[in-house]
Formats: structure tokens, C-alpha cells, sequence
């Protein structure tokens, strides 16, 4: 048999060596497939890394003011109304 380029194939019916270009579109197609799950992956580590950045702040906001009224800097009346400002209402 002739060995080379054959009825449209190479190498009698099909590539016996990868060469450049096999290794090359494997390459590619395993970038592809890293992307495929690494985008999705990166936001939904997004997501619930910045619904979690809302609550620690509003934390250490009332720590301070609780700080504050310890050391009296502020009188109870100052206290509950930054207080009320501060905590979600819950229907109340």
C-alpha cells in the first residue's frame, strides 16, 4: 500500500502521527472545555462572595455605634434611633 495521501486520507485511512496540528485541536478543544466550567464556576463564586459582603459591614457599623454609647458619646435617645436605622425593620 502507499503510504502518504490516499482515497483523501492519510497514512492508509486515517493519521497515524498526530503531528502539529492533532496536538494543536486537542489543545484547543481542552481550552475550551477549562472555559466552559470555569466561567460559570468564577460567578457563582461572584454571586455568593458579594451577597456575603453586605452583612459584616452592617455589623461593624452597629458594633461602633454600640461602642459609642458605652463610652458615652451618645444618649439613649441617639443610641435607639441609629440603632432603628441600622436593623431591618421584620415588620414591625
Amino acid at each position: 500500500m502507499m503510504w502518504g495521501w490516499h482515497d483523501g486520507m492519510w497514512n492508509d485511512g486515517h493519521m497515524a502521527e498526530w503531528g502539529s496540528w492533532g496536538w494543536g485541536m486537542m489543545l484547543f478543544g481542552l481550552l475550551w472545555m477549562a472555559l466552559l466550567v470555569a466561567v460559570p464556576l468564577g460567578f457563582i463564586y461572584w454571586l455568593g462572595t458579594r451577597s456575603q459582603s453586605n452583612g459584616p459591614a452592617e455589623d461593624s457599623a452597629l458594633a461602633v455605634l454600640q461602642e459609642r454609647y458605652a463610652r458615652g458619646e451618645i444618649d439613649d435617645e441617639e443610641f435607639d434611633r441609629r440603632r432603628a436605622r441600622l436593623t431591618p425593620d421584620d415588620g414591625r
